[in-house]
């Protein structure tokens, strides 16, 4: 009878044994028997279960899963950096410039939006004409006086793509490297425009100017990087790949200065007849708009 109740106290020591220790979860599949002492901003101390009167230590927050304590209470970690919480206070909106456009007869606005972390839209217009207009070709008429031929373009390209945002790796209260809008991304994207431009008309024997109307549509896979400094300002780098088509004919491009089929559509490139091969790159700085995260 004795052994008995020495049997049935080893047992409810036991049990209550099991019971007063907490469980840390973590991500491999490890489980660790402790009590937890601090629950802190960025990790978890805590001490081995068969060590209370030993060291304490710490673990950070994004290696965990969850934690059981010993009153049944559960608690569970966000398994990455796409938790709202972490962007809370953010700018969401950007506003950038493409600043070497300009120099390819062009100005390129783009408007972007943050919709949730990882997830963002693009909006772009190029305003075609507000920029440096390029030397098409030159010829020598009859009177042996040469002449330059300038595209002398103007019209409006737009833009619109959904960027798919990879986060940062880490973020704690010492190095906050995320940001809402930063990091590699890829786009899907659309660009379509309609704009005029000069060619060399030399099918008589007297060369002339003649102007030609260009519409064109693409779509595009664009990848690139963004980074955010000081809360303030963007800078942005991309390139993508596609397909293109517009109505230019190659009747018209033998006497563009070109010599081949290619069509420079400002926000993107046409590679060959079109339909067609589309290439596109940029460099974008610009600043974030005071709208918040909610």
């Amino acid at each position: 009878m004795k052994q008995t109740f020495v049997l049935i106290f080893l047992l409810v020591s036991f049990t209550n044994s099991l019971k007063s220790q907490d469980k840390i979860f973590k991500k491999g599949g490890e489980v660790l028997n402790v009590k937890v002492l601090e629950v802190a901003i960025d990790d978890v101390q805590y001490k081995n279960h068969d060590n209370l009167d030993g060291p304490s230590y710490r673990i950070e927050k994004d290696r965990l899963v969850k934690i059981i304590y010993e009153n049944g209470k559960i608690e569970t970690y966000t398994a990455s950096l796409k938790d709202k919480e972490l962007y809370i206070g953010q700018k969401t909106a950007a506003l950038k410039i493409n600043f070497l456009s300009p120099l390819f007869g062009h100005t390129q606005i783009t408007y972007e939006k943050g919709i949730t972390p990882g997830r963002s839209w693009e909006a772009l217009a190029s305003l075609i004409g507000v920029g440096k207009s390029q030397i098409v070709t030159g010829y020598t008429n009859n009177l042996g006086v040469y002449n330059e031929i300038r595209r002398n373009q103007a019209g409006l390209g737009l833009g619109f793509g959904y960027k798919f945002i990879k986060t940062p790796d880490f973020i704690n209260r010492n190095i906050r490297f995320a940001h809402l809008l930063q990091g590699a991304y890829l786009k899907p994207n659309i660009y379509t425009g309609a704009y005029g431009e000069s060619i060399l008309d030399s099918k008589t024997n007297i060369p002339t100017t003649k102007r030609r109307s260009v519409v064109y549509g693409a779509i595009m896979l664009e990848g690139g990087k963004q980074w955010i400094f000081s809360e303030a300002l963007v800078f942005d780098f991309y390139a993508g790949v596609g397909y293109c088509a517009d109505n230019i004919k190659k009747v018209d491009n033998q006497y563009f200065g070109s010599g081949d089929n290619s069509g420079s559509h400002f926000t993107n490139l046409r590679v060959g007849t079109s339909p067609g091969f589309s290439l596109s790159s940029g460099i974008r700085a610009g600043f974030l708009f005071n709208s918040k995260h909610k």
